[in-house]
């Protein structure tokens, strides 16, 4: 794929007439209008919307694929320059836009000295346009709450990226204070050669699918210079695309197939706090002890990790599988029992230990439960010793 921009001529008529055609044949489902029409274009044009003094618009062509879009630069005699990016319907999803945009940051600071940012702007949703901003680096820098007008509908959030000259000829990102995304962090390590080969054997499918979600902005699982051992780096739009993520991998082929495998995590952008992590855990606890749960698969395997085990009260050791069946066969029938003694503590950015006396049906014991609530409660290790 060979991208190029060229400078539309406006004042030429040629030009004038294949801009009104291009905008007018193609749906913009992120821009205010949506689709706008040829008079509409053609006014734009006259009001000096697309060519001036300190607006320069490009055609995006490839070797391959033809003309793909259009590209327009404006406020180039401030500090601070705007780019607005547009592709054809047929052109999206092939790498167009991420290739255009760093041709054109490439132009501006290198033909117009004045500036020193750009910036653009796009809906909060505009799942693609902020993967392009992504990809070339750009810095998300702001979030407008109902900036984005919407025909017809209820504005929503607009959101701007950025990229300085500083960091373009140095090629070093200045950071700033993330807003409403989630951000996970840390490595895969893997115990033995087993191990590190169900995660190669599964790796490319699990970052095609997770890239492919909704709320992802970044995906990445890269090996490290010690075997079986791999750096993990997610961010993502918000909690609920996270926790979208999480739900979707514990039951894909990658989450059961990689199911054991160590993981050390650091989770950032959440709003659950330590309060809450630790409400959450007891409200699932006492879930586990109620006869309607403890009977039904469904509801169990909801709260128990696929990796959980049980140490039971004669020092059995139950798997998941093993302890819904008993549960299912036996799940008593003490609807309220007693928790005394409780105590929580919180052992990692979503992990909980619990540790209590229960008395449950005339038997008493003491319990402990460790729980990962990310992004719902999941026991992963429960154990009883009788008192008495």
């Amino acid at each position: 794929m060979g991208i190029s921009l060229t400078r539309a001529a406006l004042s030429e008529p040629d030009d004038r007439a294949a801009l009104t055609a291009f905008l007018a044949a193609n749906t913009f489902p992120f821009h205010v209008r949506t689709r706008p029409t040829a008079e509409q274009v053609a006014e734009a044009i006259r009001a000096g919307a697309w060519e001036g003094d300190d607006i320069e618009t490009f055609w995006i062509d490839d070797e391959r694929d033809g003309r793909v879009g259009v590209l327009r630069l404006d406020d180039l005699d401030d500090a601070t320059a705007m780019v607005d990016l547009r592709l054809a319907d047929a052109a999206r999803g092939r790498g167009h836009g991420s290739a255009a945009l760093r041709i054109a940051t490439d132009l501006v600071f290198s033909r117009h000295p004045a500036v020193i940012r750009l910036e653009g702007q796009t809906r909060e949703d505009n799942i693609a346009m902020r993967r392009v901003f992504e990809r070339c680096g750009w810095v998300f820098e702001a979030y407008y709450r109902d900036g984005w007008p919407v025909e017809g509908g209820e504005p929503v959030a607009s959101v701007a990226y950025s990229v300085l000259r500083r960091d373009w000829a140095s090629g070093i990102t200045t950071p700033v204070p993330r807003g409403p995304e989630v951000t996970l962090t840390g490595e895969l390590r893997c115990a033995d050669d087993d191990q590190a080969d169900r995660v190669r054997a599964h790796l490319d499918e699990h970052l095609a699918l997770t890239r492919a979600e909704p709320g992802c902005l970044s995906f990445d699982v890269t090996a490290t210079e010690t075997e079986g051992v791999w750096r993990v780096s997610e961010r993502f739009l918000d909690e609920a695309a996270f926790d979208a993520h999480q739900r979707r991998v514990a039951s894909s082929t990658w989450g059961r197939e990689t199911a054991g495998i160590q993981r050390s995590y650091v989770i950032r952008g959440r709003a659950l706090d330590a309060d809450a992590l630790i409400a959450a855990a007891w409200a699932a606890e006492e879930m586990l002890l109620h006869p309607a749960v403890r009977a039904h698969a469904g509801e169990l395997e909801r709260f128990l990790d696929p990796d959980f085990v049980e140490i039971g009260q004669s020092g059995r050791r139950w798997t998941r599988d093993e302890i819904i069946a008993a549960l299912r066969a036996e799940p008593g029938a003490d609807p309220s029992p007693v928790i005394a003694e409780r105590d929580a503590r919180v052992l990692g950015p979503t992990t909980v230990l619990l540790t209590y006396l229960l008395r449950f049906e005339d038997r008493v014991s003491r319990r402990s439960s460790l729980w990962r609530c990310d992004p719902a409660p999941r026991c992963l290790f429960h154990q009883g010793t009788p008192v008495g």
